[in-house]
């Protein structure tokens, strides 16, 4: 049983790692439209990814043993007060991404493009 669950341990922590590179290069690709203004995005170390636009924070964090992860948009800093919304999604062994507030899965580049709109408030 231990084998397994290291097994998927190593599969999300790939899939978390895709993840976070495909958020990352969308967020650039939309900076290089922008006359003014840029997003800033982290490494995603630790299964926890943030990026910056403007006065909004969104906040990604996963679960690399289970494949479960909660997003968090906040308004200048992050804290319960400044919460503007919230929800989970799952990356499952396959990368079909499903998230609480959509129907249905989606690839993990789908996934990726939709945060990169909840950040740029375009979903």
């Amino acid at each position: 049983m231990t084998a397994e669950i290291t097994g998927d341990s190593r599969i999300f922590a790939e899939l978390w790692i895709s993840f976070a590179s495909l958020v990352r290069s969308y967020v650039a690709a939309h900076d290089l439209g922008r006359i003014e203004g840029r997003a800033f995005v982290d490494e995603g170390n630790d299964d926890r990814l943030t990026i910056r636009e403007g006065k909004r924070i969104l906040v990604i964090e996963f679960d690399g043993q289970t494949g479960n992860g909660q997003w968090t948009i906040y308004e200048d800093d992050p804290g319960p007060e400044r919460q503007l919304s919230s929800g989970t999604f799952r990356i499952d062994d396959d990368s079909l991404v499903t998230f609480s507030d959509r129907r249905g899965t989606m690839e993990l580049e789908i996934a990726a493009e939709a945060f990169t709109a909840k950040i740029f408030d375009q979903d």
